[in-house]
């Protein structure tokens, strides 16, 4: 008879081997239509998710960012929250199949083991944990986190609020973000995306959450006048003092407040960037509705940001070498960089409804995606803007 593994053992088991499932896997009924069907979302997976990756992975494969395993193709890798189709999995995929990669992702099931799709999940080797769970540094989740990554680009489609008033500290996605980013800037060398999709209104972020955000942007609108003319106006056009143009916009539902949440965001990211020799660089983002049908007022933030690792370059503090260190290269002002991009959110609600053009393809190319995924064309026929 075995003896039993000692408490060591059973800790590396649980690491190392995949999580016992104790359930059988039913299949999901592929019979209805989620806020992520819906051609406006694959505008954003296709013009921000795929466009920015495509960018990052090709240079970064030209410049050897990307790990070789021993044989095979560069490996992108890849952390997501995914939805039951897996599409921004399976489209990024085919990006790193054009460009000679191969993907690996890794995903945490948002709702944990109460997630209605987590047997179709454990199938896709994905995580039946939430990701705020990555938060406690002592848990299995944070070891998952930490044995899988880094990563090459990080998706956190969030959909809700990142910091609703009233959770509690296990239960805010911006916590799993922080610990995220942290992780990154201790164990990745070269850039990375994280892309950042979240509700963002009056009432669904906690306040002192959002005063802190202010405070990014009120600090850095002190340290660097560009930035601070360039941020009042996209907070309130008839203001001139930045704090009572965040407040007018903390009040006022809509682009309004989305952009004082996402340049807060961009903001305080920059500064766990720079807090680790890091810099940050805010892409272009995007907004639509999730109001009741008929309301188009945007309630939802599309971030991109690119992380980039600290400029090389070897000291020598005792001076034995008379060379000096290789300059580094030099970089655009991210601090202003910022609130140009958040000055620019596009309305994908509005682009939808000029260009007939624009609506078509994503729908077709949503449908084609689909379809793929097992959806029967009945289904399909439900799909619109």
């Amino acid at each position: 008879m075995t003896a039993p593994p000692d408490e060591p053992d059973r800790r590396i088991a649980e690491d190392v081997l995949p999580e016992q499932i104790d359930e059988p896997a039913v299949p999901v009924e592929l019979n209805e239509l989620f806020p992520w069907h819906r051609p406006r979302k694959q505008l954003v997976r296709e013009q921000q998710w795929l466009r920015f990756s495509h960018q990052l992975i090709e240079r970064e494969k030209g410049g050897h960012g990307l790990r070789n395993p021993p044989a095979g193709d560069p490996e992108v890798r890849y952390l997501t929250l995914p939805g039951i189709d897996y599409l921004d999995v399976r489209q990024l995929a085919d990006v790193c199949r054009e460009l000679g990669c191969c993907l690996t992702s890794t995903g945490f099931q948002a709702g944990g083991e109460r997630n209605r799709h987590v047997a179709r999940a454990q199938l896709r080797e994905t995580f039946a944990r939430r990701f705020e769970d990555i938060t406690h540094t002592g848990g299995q989740a944070y070891r998952d986190l930490k044995r899988r990554g880094p990563f090459h680009i990080v998706n956190i489609d969030a959909c809700g609020s990142i910091a609703a008033p009233a959770a509690n500290h296990a239960q805010r996605l911006i916590d799993a973000v922080y610990r995220t980013v942290e992780i990154q800037i201790e164990t990745m060398t070269g850039q990375w995306l994280l892309f950042v999709t979240a509700d963002a209104r009056p009432d669904s972020v906690a306040r002192e959450t959002l005063d802190g955000l202010c405070n990014a942007i009120f600090n850095n609108a002190q340290e660097n006048e560009e930035f601070r003319q360039r941020a009042v106006p996209l907070l309130d056009p008839e203001e001139a003092d930045i704090r009572v143009a965040a407040r007018r916009a903390s009040e006022r539902p809509g682009e309004a407040f989305l952009r004082l949440f996402s340049l807060g965001l961009a903001k305080w990211l920059l500064s766990l960037a720079r807090g680790g020799n890091w810099d940050m660089r805010t892409h272009h983002p995007y907004c639509y509705s999730t109001m009741p049908e008929g309301d188009e007022t945007p309630s939802l933030a599309c971030l991109a940001f690119e992380f980039l690792p600290p400029p090389r370059g070897l000291p020598d503090p005792y001076r034995v070498a008379r060379a000096q260190p290789a300059p580094a290269a030099a970089r655009e002002d991210t601090s202003v960089r910022a609130a140009e991009m958040i000055g620019d959110m596009a309305n994908v609600d509005s682009q939808m409804r000029v260009d007939e053009a624009l609506r078509m393809h994503m729908t077709e190319s949503l449908r084609m995606w689909l379809e793929e995924a097992g959806y029967e064309p009945a289904v399909l026929e439900g799909i619109g803007a």
